[in-house]
């Protein structure tokens, strides 16, 4: 059961997806954001094409989440739930824990991956930004189903300690009993002690419910980050819309302005036209008074010389 667990790598063979992702994801935590998404993160926008791949990279990885869910993880928590020693109860709790925490790291790599492409220049294209709230639904949506995997393997653990605890304490009241898987859960496993036939199934029980309750405290610290993580992806739809709303404001005061400058040239051009107008009528109004005076000295030479003649 253990030889599989540690060396799954669900993206190793995506093709350029990544080929550590599980490993980048606390680098990126930390600032650093070493990875692919870097060379989208200048300042010149991003292809939307390129965009659109990162989010079906991303809906990929989601995907692979899903079947690892559906999987190796319920094969995981089966193995747990079925195992009868405390040898099998150490392996299966040892593959259980590689599973979860590939699961959470993919979880919070997909986190990362979704919010460098939110923050690359070019994310607030219409196409891209639809595609971005697809690919951030979905990740929400295999969170809560992740969540709600792990919620009910909970319950079927506490379960099984509440059985163990009573084999091993079989002279215990329901008080003493409930009271004791209280305390067992809580991580006070001193108060876990076998009262009666100290036999080997009485040992096995306690191993077995000890191993049960240190699961059940991590799914508790794992469903707390995971909350965290929702909430985080949820919230970078909410970032973006004020950025989309500048942008709209900004193309309506770009049509405004635009509307305005035709108004502009509309009465530039009316004002042209009036003032070729009149320009016409100037001119002919010059003509005419060339004409009449031409007209008339043409008149007074002739009269002259028709003076002169006599």
């Amino acid at each position: 059961m253990s030889g599989g667990y540690g060396q799954y790598n669900p993206y190793g063979d995506q093709g350029g997806y990544g080929q550590n992702p599980y490993g980048q994801a606390n680098t990126m935590e930390q600032g650093n954001g070493s990875y692919e998404m870097n060379q989208m993160g200048q300042q010149q926008p991003a292809d939307p094409t390129a965009l659109l791949n990162k989010c079906r990279e991303i809906n990929d990885g989601i995907a692979d989440l899903r079947a690892k869910r559906e999987g190796q993880l319920a094969a995981a928590q089966n193995g747990l739930l079925d195992a009868n020693t405390a040898k099998e109860d150490q392996v299966a709790h040892q593959g259980l824990d590689l599973i979860e925490d590939e699961v959470n790291n993919g979880f919070r790599y997909l986190r990362d991956l979704l919010k460098k492409v939110k923050q690359t220049p070019g994310s607030g294209d219409s196409r891209v930004q639809t595609q971005l709230d697809v690919t951030s639904r979905n990740l929400r949506r295999e969170i809560e189903h992740y969540q709600r995997s792990q919620s009910d393997f909970k319950k079927r653990l506490r379960e099984q300690v509440r059985r163990r605890y009573e084999i091993a304490n079989p002279e215990a009241t329901p008080e003493e009993l409930d009271q004791g898987v209280d305390n067992v859960l809580m991580g006070q496993e001193q108060t876990f002690q076998v009262y009666g036939a100290r036999t080997g199934q009485a040992h096995d029980a306690r191993q077995a419910a000890l191993e049960r309750s240190t699961a059940i405290r991590k799914i508790e610290q794992d469903m707390m980050e995971l909350g965290r993580l929702y909430q985080e992806v949820a919230e970078l739809v909410h970032q973006q819309e004020p950025a989309v709303e500048q942008i709209n404001q900004d193309s309506e005061n770009v049509a405004g302005n635009v509307a305005d400058a035709n108004n502009q040239i509309t009465h530039a051009i009316d004002s042209a036209r009036r003032a070729r107008k009149w320009k016409w009528y100037a001119l002919l109004i010059v003509i005419l008074i060339i004409a009449i005076v031409v007209g008339v000295a043409v008149g007074v030479t002739q009269a002259n010389q028709s003076t002169k003649q006599a």
